[in-house]
């Protein structure tokens, strides 16, 4: 099956005695793909499970934060925060020790913990008590690259872990758990304890043909962070300016390390428009929820990522019907035909730049093309794959193999 655990028809069939008690551990409520697809979850399957949401880092004071507050409230599932420290500076130690309380008290029947930070939260739990008897902890891999910043913590964990069901997001992100473990000496997990299942978005009315006349709208959404390529946002867009005539008008969403650095950038170029010297308008905001709705509103969305497990706002950008110029990466170039035009290697500045002045300069005819790929997407990462390939999970652990074909 595509991208989905290899589900026996008759354990899909067959009804739960009762609904399984599911704990989503995500690092924070705030801006990320991993805490959506959590959320998603809750959300698509809260009449079949009996959800709860353990967030390390707490509920972000963002509108994104308090948005995703909002959905879980109205849904009545209950939110627990593990730590306000610093996770290197005794946070993840401390989380722990929150999450094995909180643990004892909800007792789920799944924990299905979401990225890295989640991932240590739950390992040190292990050092205030063991799992409670039956408990089965799920792990999706939302990333190619794991444990970036954390190599020797992450050793710990893999150990620590090794008897939990992992699901990566796609088949490179199942790549880079075994090579992870292979470079740091652990050895090979399973395959029956691992397996694939796509991200899934739900598909939206057809975006319209073309917008109003006007400078080309150019969107980056993500955190300002290296993986997103946030850092080498200042230098492509000034390149596509000198390289093009067209105007284009630039909107960044987002926060992070690099917010400082992206700001001061934007107000220097709003100086050199004033002293008549040739810059696109940069307005940079924070993260607004639910952006896939305002998708169809830019000409071309623009993620100079360094790597990714399988992106969420790419998905939506494509069902949207909206050009996207991305990095030619794992978790990216999986959405596209082999013969897609748009994609650049990762970090190359020029060629970010002309592919960008490409479709400004031709908006409609990206547009067209774009339009193309909105139904294949829609069928391949469907919200009804994912929903059921995790309900099954949950509810059989015999369900845990896949064919990552």
């Amino acid at each position: 099956m595509t991208g989905q655990h290899a589900l026996s028809t008759e354990a899909q069939r067959t009804p739960a005695a009762r609904p399984p008690r599911v704990m989503h551990v995500v690092t924070h409520l705030d801006l990320g793909g991993a805490e959506e697809v959590a959320l998603t979850l809750a959300e698509q399957l809260s009449g079949q499970c009996d959800f709860s949401v353990f967030a390390v880092m707490g509920i972000a004071k963002t509108p994104v934060g308090q948005a995703m507050q909002t959905r879980l409230e109205r849904l009545q599932i209950p939110v627990y925060s593990g730590t306000s420290l610093d996770m290197k500076r005794g946070g993840m130690v401390h989380a722990g020790w929150t999450l094995r309380r909180v643990l004892r008290r909800v007792r789920p029947d799944v924990v299905h913990l979401h990225t890295d930070i989640p991932d240590a939260t739950y390992a040190a739990s292990l050092l205030f008590g063991a799992e409670n008897p039956g408990v089965r902890v799920i792990r999706t891999i939302h990333n190619t690259t794991l444990w970036p910043k954390w190599q020797r913590i992450g050793r710990w964990v893999e150990r620590k872990l090794e008897h939990a069901e992992s699901v990566a997001v796609s088949p490179a992100s199942l790549k880079g758990l075994h090579d992870f473990r292979a470079r740091h000496g652990l050895g090979p997990l399973p395959e029956a304890q691992t397996g694939v299942i796509y991200n899934g978005v739900t598909a939206r009315a057809k975006a319209p043909a073309q917008r109003a006349p006007g400078p080309a709208r150019v969107l980056f959404a993500g955190r300002f962070e290296a993986q997103k390529g946030a850092d080498l946002l200042p230098a492509i867009l000034e390149r596509a300016a000198d390289l093009t005539p067209a105007a284009a008008e630039i909107q960044i969403y987002g926060h992070g390390t690099f917010a400082p650095v992206l700001e001061h950038w934007a107000q220097t170029q709003t100086a050199r428009r004033q002293g008549q010297q040739k810059r696109w308008p940069v307005e940079i905001s924070a993260p607004v929820p639910r952006l896939s709705a305002q998708l169809a509103d830019y000409d071309v969305v623009l993620m100079p990522s360094r790597f990714e497990g399988l992106s969420l706002l790419g998905i939506e950008v494509v069902l949207a019907g909206t050009p996207l110029v991305a990095a030619r990466i794992d978790g990216l170039q999986e959405l596209f035909p082999p013969d897609y035009e748009l994609l650049v290697r990762a970090e190359d500045i020029e060629g970010f730049a002309r592919t960008l002045i490409r479709v400004i300069e031709a908006p409609a005819q990206y547009r067209q093309q774009a339009a193309a790929l909105i139904a294949p997407t829609a069928a391949r990462f469907s919200m009804d794959q994912m929903t059921d390939a995790y309900l099954g999970l949950y509810r059989h652990p015999e369900a845990t193999t896949g064919d990552t074909q």
